[in-house]
C-alpha cells in the first residue's frame, strides 16, 4: 500500500491509450532506438540515432552512473538507456518501472541482463537495496493532471523527490529530464486547437514549471546543473515527423488515419511551441542533501536576516574617537 494521500499520476488506462497502441507504429518515426524523448544535437550533420545516444550519455554522465552501479529507470520506455548502461557501462543491475504493458513486454524480450523491468507506478516501487542513481526521462510530465493547481502539483512532486532520495545511496544523482510549460501562449486559434487536440492524444499529462520542481526539491536535493534544450526538440520533432511522412501509408495501415493524423498534428503544434519557446526542455541534475530539512522559509531569509535588521555590534555605535 502506498503512503501517497494525493495525486499518483497518470492512471494505466490514460497510459495505456497513448504508449500501448502498437511498437511498429512508434518504431516508423521515432527509428530504431525507439527513443520517445528530446535528442541532444551537435552540428548540423548530426543525425537522429546519433543525437539520441548523445542524449543517453550525457544523462548517465550527469547521473555518475559507472561499473557496478545500481540504478533506477523512472518511466524506462522502450529499454534504450537501460540496453546502453549494460553495454557500455557495465552496470551491476538497472530496474525500469512504466505504466506501459507495451513497454514491459518489448523490453523483456529484449533479454537485457541484469535489468528487471515492472509495470508499477513510481509511488508504489519498494526497492531491494538503494540506488546510485535515478533516471525520470520525460516521465514527470505524466505526474499532474490538467486541471491540478500549482500547490498541488508541488505536493505531488516532493513525494516523488521524497522516495527519490531515500532509495538513493548518499553519493547519489537524481538526473531528469522533462518538458516544462515556457512563456505564456499567445491567444492563436491554431495553437490552441493543436494544444487541446495533445490533451486527447496525451491523456492526464500536465508539465511542470521549473519553478515548481525547485521548491518541491527544496530542503531535499540540490540542484547542481541545469540545461534547457527547447530548440533541440523543436528539432527532433521535426525528424519524428519527417519519418512519419515518410511511412505514412504504413502507419495508417497500422493505427488507422486518424490517430496517424493526430500524432501529426500535435508534433506539427509541438515543433512551433518548442521553437517559440512556449515549451522548454530541462535536463536536471539534483544532488541529495545531507540532511533533508523542510521548504526554506524565505520570509524569514529576506525579511528577518535582511542587512537592515541585523543586529549592530555597540563598538559601532561608540563616539567619534572614543576608546
Amino acid at each position: 500500500m502506498s503512503r501517497t494521500n494525493g495525486y499518483r499520476g497518470v492512471s494505466r488506462a490514460a497510459a495505456a491509450k497513448h504508449y500501448d497502441v502498437s511498437d511498429d507504429f512508434f518504431r516508423i518515426w521515432l527509428g530504431p532506438s525507439l527513443a520517445y524523448a528530446s535528442a541532444l544535437w551537435d552540428g548540423e550533420d548530426d543525425t537522429l540515432e546519433k543525437a539520441q545516444l548523445r542524449k543517453t550519455d550525457y544523462l548517465l554522465g550527469q547521473a555518475g552512473v559507472r561499473q557496478g552501479s545500481r540504478v533506477l529507470d523512472v518511466g524506462c520506455g522502450y529499454g534504450g538507456e537501460m540496453q546502453r548502461m549494460v553495454a557500455d557501462y557495465d552496470v551491476e543491475s538497472v530496474m525500469g518501472i512504466t505504466l506501459s504493458e507495451a513497454s514491459v513486454a518489448w523490453t523483456r524480450n529484449l533479454a537485457i541482463p541484469r535489468v528487471d523491468v515492472r509495470c508499477e507506478n513510481w509511488a508504489d516501487h519498494r526497492p531491494a537495496h538503494p540506488y546510485d542513481a535515478i533516471l525520470c526521462v520525460e516521465a514527470m510530465e505524466h505526474f499532474a493532471r490538467p486541471g491540478m493547481s500549482g500547490r498541488a502539483k508541488v505536493r505531488g512532486y516532493r513525494e516523488f523527490f521524497t522516495r527519490a532520495r531515500e532509495w538513493l545511496a548518499p553519493e547519489g544523482r537524481l538526473v531528469v529530464q522533462t518538458i516544462t510549460w515556457g512563456h505564456r501562449f499567445p491567444m492563436d486559434l491554431d495553437l490552441l486547437r493543436g494544444l487541446y487536440l495533445a490533451s486527447q492524444v496525451y491523456p492526464e499529462c500536465n508539465p511542470s514549471y521549473l519553478g515548481e520542481l525547485q521548491a518541491a526539491s527544496d530542503g531535499l536535493f540540490d540542484l547542481v546543473a541545469v540545461r534547457n534544450d527547447f530548440d533541440h526538440y523543436g528539432r527532433t520533432l521535426q525528424c519524428w515527423l519527417a519519418n512519419l511522412e515518410s511511412d505514412y501509408d504504413r502507419a495508417v495501415e497500422l493505427v488507422g488515419r486518424r490517430r496517424t493524423d493526430d500524432f501529426r498534428t500535435c508534433m506539427t503544434t509541438a515543433v512551433r511551441v518548442f521553437e517559440e519557446g512556449w515549451f522548454y526542455l530541462h535536463r536536471l541534475t539534483f544532488r541529495p542533501v545531507p540532511r533533508p530539512v523542510g521548504p526554506a522559509r524565505r520570509f524569514l531569509v529576506n525579511n528577518v536576516i535582511g542587512r537592515d535588521s541585523l543586529p549592530t555590534p555597540k563598538l559601532l555605535h561608540r563616539r567619534p574617537g572614543a576608546i
